[in-house]
């Protein structure tokens, strides 16, 4: 694989890891600014980066919609889709929107206890950092509508994730650890 691709896949990484800006309404047009003749022609993995690249619009149209009810989304393939999660019972109906990559069915799952603005605050606030003071990073995964934590350290690793369903329990939140490299620079 070449730096280029490697750097798209991070790009896309670091796109899907963070709550996304908002764009401006309607759908099709804020989803359409990626053309369909980007992504023409790619490898699988490149085909994947430019999917998400061009879905990139759409979801910020739904982080904008529906504002502090937006838990996270899903993007999957074959036929391509997204399932948006949010905070709150009340239903929201399907549509289906047109994107640079064809018609894309988009589904809302109501019944998320956190919104991603909710897990952000938890984030900001340091409280995790009591039970968890040797993490490398603590951030919100806007994808999963969890708060991913990085440890250098495998043997801290392993006691935080012995911890992990009592502080879940405890904070009524959905962990997920990840061994990190520690480059310091």
């Amino acid at each position: 694989m070449n730096a280029r691709a490697v750097a798209r896949i991070v790009l896309v990484v670091s796109m899907t890891s963070c709550a996304a800006e908002p764009a401006s309404p309607p759908l099709n047009s804020a989803a359409g600014r990626v053309m369909a003749s980007d992504i023409a022609g790619e490898s699988d993995v490149e085909r994947l980066s430019a999917e998400r690249t061009a879905l990139a619009p759409l979801n910020s149209a739904m982080v904008q919609e529906f504002g502090d009810r937006y838990a996270g989304r899903v993007i999957e393939q074959h036929p391509l889709k997204m399932k948006v999660r949010l905070k709150g019972a009340e239903p929201v109906p399907s549509r289906v929107v047109s994107t640079a990559v064809g018609s894309v069915r988009v589904t809302f799952e109501p019944g998320a206890e956190h919104s991603i603005a909710d897990l952000q605050k938890i984030v900001a606030s340091n409280r995790l950092r009591a039970f968890f003071p040797r993490a490398e990073g603590i951030g919100v995964n806007a994808a999963e509508g969890r708060i991913d934590i990085g440890v250098v350290d495998p043997d801290v690793l392993e006691a935080y994730r012995a911890r992990q369903r009592e502080v879940e329990r405890r904070m009524n939140i959905r962990i997920h650890f990840e061994r990190t490299a520690g480059v310091r620079l």
